[in-house]
């Protein structure tokens, strides 16, 4: 029982680590809702929802990116996405910080050679996103 609890507690900080981002990867709702708004069809990022949260005006829903067959999923779509066009990630089921959506959807964004953002939703999707009235489907 005892090297048991020994091996558990090895473990405690990895479930206590926060997922953190650097800060020119973040992308704020503001910002991307004014995008939304205002930007010609040819300057809006591709929005890309990974996880299950509601859509975002103009959004694709790809589904929890923890999951492997989502994972395809997210590869598959950034094929067919220029590598020039801008790409937004977003879950919003949680922190942000704790959000393994998020991280494993940036992990394949890293690797594909994309330039993206993260939309930072520190808080939630319903607090950060839908409270303030920004742009649903």
């Amino acid at each position: 029982m005892q090297y048991t609890t020994r091996y558990w507690l090895l473990f405690i900080p990895l479930l206590l680590a926060a997922f953190t981002y650097a800060p020119e990867k973040l992308l704020d709702p503001a910002v991307l809702a004014k995008q939304i708004k205002t930007s010609a069809t040819t300057d809006k990022p591709v929005i890309l929802n990974v996880g299950p949260s509601g859509p975002i005006k103009g959004s694709i829903l790809i589904g929890n990116a923890e999951d492997p067959a989502n994972k395809v999923r997210l590869q598959n779509q950034l094929k067919q996405i220029p590598k020039t066009q801008k790409v937004v990630l977003y879950c919003g089921c949680c922190k942000l910080e704790d959000c393994v959506n998020i991280s494993e959807a940036n992990k394949i964004l890293s690797a594909s050679g994309h330039d993206y953002k993260i939309l930072n939703l520190p808080t939630d999707f319903y607090t950060d996103w839908l409270s303030p009235g920004y742009p649903m489907e």
